[in-house]
C-alpha cells in the first residue's frame, strides 16, 4: 500500500478538529493511489546538495537519469513525480523557493504537476469571478501541497460567502484557518508555508483562459483515470461477492468532463 503523506501520519498528542482536518486533507489521494504519478518510476541520481524547498511548501530535487538527461524529483504531501526536462532542472528547482517574479515551467513539452497547478491558481486569483465555474468540478484536493490546498480553499469559501476575493483576503483566510491549528502543526506551517509570497508570484504568473482550463482538465482526468485504474485493480483481488465501495466512487467523474473519456 502506498504509505500515507508526512504530515498525515499519527500523533500522540491530543488533535483539536482543525489539527484532524489538516491531517485529512489528502487522504482521498492516500485512498486512492493517487499520490505517485501511475508510471513506471525513472531510474535518477540525486544531486547530493539535497532538494530546495519551494514557496509552494513542496521540494525540488534536481538530478539526472541513468543518460544523463536533466530530471526533477517533486515531493509533496499530495503527490510525487519524476520530471524529465530539456535543460539542467538546478536553476528551475532553485527559482521555485523565490519570493518574487512569475513561475516558469520546468519543461513545456512536459509540465510538472506543479505547473499544472499553478496555471489554475494564478487564473483564478486573477480572476475569481472564474470560481463560479472551475469551483464547481475542481476538488480542493487536487491541489496537492498545504498552501496550494489553503488558497484554493480560502477562495471557495470567500465566494461563496459572497466578499472579495482578494490576495489580501485569500492570506487572511488560510492564516486564520492555520491559527486554529496546534502548536505542533503551527510551526510546520509557518516553516514550509510562504502564502504571501506565493499569492504575488501567482498575480505575476500568465495564465489565459485556455491554460488554466486545459490544466484543470489535465489535473482532474489524470486523478480520475489514476483512481479508476486502481480500483479496478483493487476490484480483481477481491474475492467474489465483496463490495468494492472504493472503485464505484472512482468511476464517479464530475458532468463537465464525461464526455471526454
Amino acid at each position: 500500500m502506498t504509505p500515507r503523506p508526512a504530515w498525515s501520519t499519527g500523533h500522540p498528542e491530543l488533535r483539536s478538529d482543525a489539527d484532524q482536518r489538516w491531517e485529512a486533507r489528502f487522504d482521498r489521494r492516500h485512498h486512492h493511489g493517487l499520490l505517485r504519478r501511475p508510471e513506471p518510476p525513472i531510474d535518477c541520481t540525486l544531486r547530493w546538495s539535497g532538494p530546495v524547498r519551494g514557496i509552494d511548501g513542496a521540494l525540488y530535487h534536481a538530478g539526472e537519469d541513468h543518460t544523463g538527461a536533466p530530471v526533477v524529483v517533486v515531493f509533496s504531501p499530495g503527490y510525487q513525480e519524476i520530471v524529465p526536462a530539456l535543460w539542467p532542472t538546478d536553476d528551475w528547482a532553485d527559482h521555485r523557493a523565490l519570493t518574487e517574479g512569475r513561475f516558469l515551467p520546468v519543461s513545456t513539452w512536459r509540465p510538472s504537476r506543479a505547473d499544472h497547478e499553478d496555471l489554475v491558481l494564478a487564473y483564478l486569483v486573477q480572476r475569481p469571478r472564474e470560481l463560479a465555474d472551475l469551483g464547481g468540478w475542481v476538488p480542493e484536493d487536487t491541489f496537492t501541497t498545504h498552501v496550494r490546498y489553503g488558497i484554493y480553499e480560502a477562495m471557495l469559501a470567500l465566494h461563496s460567502a459572497g466578499e472579495p476575493v482578494t490576495p489580501a483576503a485569500i492570506e487572511i483566510c488560510v492564516r486564520r484557518s492555520t491559527d486554529e491549528l496546534s502548536p505542533r502543526l503551527a510551526r510546520l506551517a509557518a516553516d514550509t508555508m510562504d502564502t504571501a509570497a506565493y499569492l504575488r508570484r501567482l498575480v505575476l504568473t500568465p495564465s489565459t483562459s485556455i491554460e488554466a482550463l486545459d490544466a484543470a482538465v489535465h489535473l482532474v482526468m489524470a486523478d480520475w483515470k489514476a483512481a479508476s485504474s486502481i480500483g479496478r485493480t483493487n476490484a480483481r483481488l477481491q474475492p467474489t461477492g465483496c463490495s468494492d465501495t472504493l472503485s464505484e466512487a472512482t468511476r464517479t467523474l464530475p458532468a463537465q468532463l464525461q464526455d471526454q473519456t
